[in-house]
């Protein structure tokens, strides 16, 4: 018995300092990943959410959000290629100024995990009216039609907010640092090149939807 204690012990010992070995890395691994995770969890909270009440919206809700999701297919399909590309770019792209803005904020923080829930929302509504709607074929055209495009965006929007996250402390920082302006100057310039980056994401994004769009629309309705 006691030798079973001893070698019990004996593991919680070796597992202990693996972890404190590896907490450095794990550290570092938070820091660098953290709110990309985050960001991920609030948007896929907000799909869990959307999905749960489309039901429930009202017609004319649904035909108002059109703008920034797919809830009125018909007025999508007499607006042809264009308005698909026009609709997928204009709302990615407010989306994306959205959180590049909030990034630029002391407030802006606060604010961010919205703009990833609600996005995770539209998507889940989307996915949730085109099946109640046009059922199988519905579901079906969104994740053949719809989805690359929405999980490029997605991944644009995700990256795009962890970097107005950590714009956001490099700006507390420089509140309190001595050379404030060389410091906010050079971090600036990172930051507009990277969202810069992620609005070509956005780009290809809605180039996807178009393409995906003009090909299939018309196979499903």
């Amino acid at each position: 018995m006691q030798g079973l204690v001893f070698t019990y012990r004996k593991k919680r010992t070796r597992r202990s300092e693996k972890l404190r070995e590896k907490a450095p890395e794990i550290k570092k691994a938070l820091a660098k990943w953290g709110a990309v995770m985050f960001f991920s969890a609030a948007l896929a909270g907000g799909l869990l959410c959307g999905c749960l009440t489309a039901g429930g919206l009202k017609p004319d809700t649904l035909k108002n959000l059109d703008f920034f999701f797919t809830t009125n297919l018909p007025d999508r399909l007499s607006g042809g290629a264009l308005n698909a590309f026009t609709a997928s770019f204009g709302s990615g792209f407010l989306f994306l100024l959205s959180a590049f803005l909030l990034g630029l904020s002391l407030w802006g923080a606060a604010a961010m995990p919205f703009v990833a829930f609600f996005k995770g929302y539209g998507v889940g509504v989307s996915a949730g009216y085109l099946l109640m709607t046009y059922g199988l074929k519905g579901l079906v055209f969104y994740l053949t039609a719809l989805l690359p495009g929405i999980v490029v965006f997605s991944m644009a929007l995700i990256y795009e907010l962890g970097s107005a996250y950590h714009m956001y402390r490099k700006i507390l920082k420089s509140l309190f640092s001595k050379a404030c302006g060389s410091f906010f100057k050079d971090a600036l310039r990172e930051y507009s090149r990277r969202s810069l980056r992620y609005l070509a994401a956005s780009l290809a994004a809605a180039l996807i939807d178009t393409a995906l769009w003009a090909c299939l629309a018309g196979l499903f309705f």
